[in-house]
């Protein structure tokens, strides 16, 4: 990465279908009331337009600065692979792959963060570390200790060399029988990512697959290439800066209702 980040300039960026759409009008009043700096950022909403609208996108959020933004473009295709479970779905896949995708097009800040809508901001208001950013790594997002399905590293080092990357395989191979392979990385239902890397990632994609990704993951993609490229991923815990990650309904509403109590 070149030049020099004098202040952690970034946009919102969220996705939304049908389902998400209702999560993200239950966490919204959170992330108002308790983290407000993100409303001196533009938003970026991109929404599946098969199962919702601009209308709907706007009623649930009132973001000073938010554009939303139709997905997917014409003649994308995601795949079903019932092999993969719910990793497998094209709704996820398409959803998953907006998110390298969309940003290239919109964003002109130096990062942007990504927020999943089954995220509930609680306290610290002022939860961005500058130090995260001292060296402009790709990716500052909270750490994870696995990836599923197992096979995910092993099929992006075959791309990279199918494609000739730069950059050495990763050879992240699981043990056999193993669901998963165990290795340090991010998870990034809140995270940043560089906005020239983003770009960079997305052209790759695009020169095998129209507006999708080598496999159903956003951010197993994005993560093995700043490691592939040496861009640099810095892990941080969010879940000490006001942040909570729920993965139910029941649990998303009543952790809502904590945070706006």
């Amino acid at each position: 990465m070149v030049g020099n980040l004098v202040m952690i300039d970034y946009s919102l960026v969220v996705g939304v279908d049908a389902k998400h759409l209702k999560q993200l009008e239950m966490v919204w009043p959170t992330w108002r009331k308790h983290k407000p700096g993100l409303l001196k950022h533009p938003m970026f909403a991109f929404f599946d337009y098969t199962q919702t609208s601009e209308m709907r996108v706007r009623a649930a959020v009132d973001h000073p600065d938010m554009m939303a933004i139709e997905w997917p473009p014409p003649g994308s295709h995601y795949p079903e692979d019932p092999s993969l479970g719910k990793f497998g779905g094209s709704q996820r896949y398409k959803m998953l792959a907006g998110f390298v995708h969309v940003p290239p097009a919109v964003v002109n800040t130096t990062y942007w963060l990504k927020l999943d809508t089954d995220v509930v901001a609680t306290g610290v208001p002022d939860w961005i570390d500058a130090g995260w950013f001292s060296e402009l790594p790709a990716i500052v997002s909270h750490p994870w200790g696995f990836t599923k399905p197992a096979n995910q590293m092993v099929l992006l080092d075959q791309w990279a060399e199918e494609n000739k990357l730069p950059g050495e395989p990763l050879n992240l191979v699981p043990e056999p029988g193993s669901d998963r392979v165990r290795h340090k990385r991010i998870i990034s239902w809140c995270g940043f990512f560089h906005s020239e890397f983003t770009n960079y990632c997305s052209v790759l994609a695009n020169g095998d697959y129209k507006y999708g990704l080598p496999v159903p993951s956003q951010d197993g993609y994005l993560w093995y290439l700043a490691q592939r490229t040496k861009q640099g991923a810095c892990r941080c815990q969010m879940k000490t800066r006001g942040w909570e990650h729920w993965s139910t309904e029941e649990n998303i509403r009543r952790a809502v209702e904590r945070a706006m109590a």
